[in-house]
């Protein structure tokens, strides 16, 4: 028998939300608690199951040219959001970091509260984990003008440790545009104070028509 073809990504259900929601509350409970050894057990068979009755059904294609951009610039105070399947902050994924994001003026806002499963040593959030967080901002404050981008480069100042379970506050903005070259700016805040800064190269594809 041939093997199922794949499908589009479709527009998340209510059930797939649902799904990843309990799955990132899932991990954050096993890094973060102590668990008795039948409860691990559990969660060792029952996602073992799962993860074979998912596996059984035909492959996604996640398909990203469903959403290149906004259609129009997010207003003052907008939210924002990305693609549903994004690592970093798509609602439909399981390992996402659950951000939510606003437009204020040219900088966009982002605001995250890390839970144990994105920890480095104990009670701190790993570095990559707050690299992804100014990747994300940067390419946000672009897409909010509709500006469609890509990562060139990213560096990252770390000022401070990012304690997990606390919001930690990021805002990003253009700093100066050269054709298709973008540099990007950002900085990290938790209640006010400043733990890390980053600057960005970001580049427009040529597939979108820009000079």
């Amino acid at each position: 028998m041939d093997a199922p073809s794949p499908i589009p990504t479709e527009i998340p259900t209510a059930e797939r939300l649902d799904a990843a929601a309990s799955v990132r509350r899932l991990v954050d409970a096993l890094v973060g608690h102590v668990g008795d050894p039948d409860a691990l057990a559990e969660v060792a068979r029952t996602a073992a199951s799962l993860a074979d009755r998912l596996e059984e059904g035909p492959r996604r294609v996640r398909d990203t040219g469903r959403m290149l951009r906004y259609d129009a610039p997010v207003p003052e105070g907008g939210e924002l959001s990305c693609w549903p399947e994004c690592s970093v902050s798509g609602v439909a994924h399981g390992a996402s970091s659950g951000i939510s994001g606003r437009r204020d003026g040219d900088e966009a806002v982002l605001t995250a509260t890390l839970g144990p499963a994105k920890e480095g040593l104990p009670g701190v959030v790993h570095g990559g984990a707050v690299a992804s967080l100014f990747d994300e901002s940067m390419g946000w404050a672009l897409w909010m003008d509709t500006v469609p981008s890509v990562t060139a480069w990213l560096r990252v100042d770390y000022r401070a440790p990012v304690p997990s379970g606390v919001e930690v506050e990021i805002r990003a903005t253009a700093r100066e545009r050269d054709g298709r070259k973008i540099m990007m700016e950002a900085k990290a805040t938790v209640d006010g104070a400043l733990v890390a800064e980053a600057e960005g190269l970001f580049i427009v594809p040529r597939a979108f028509g820009e000079s």
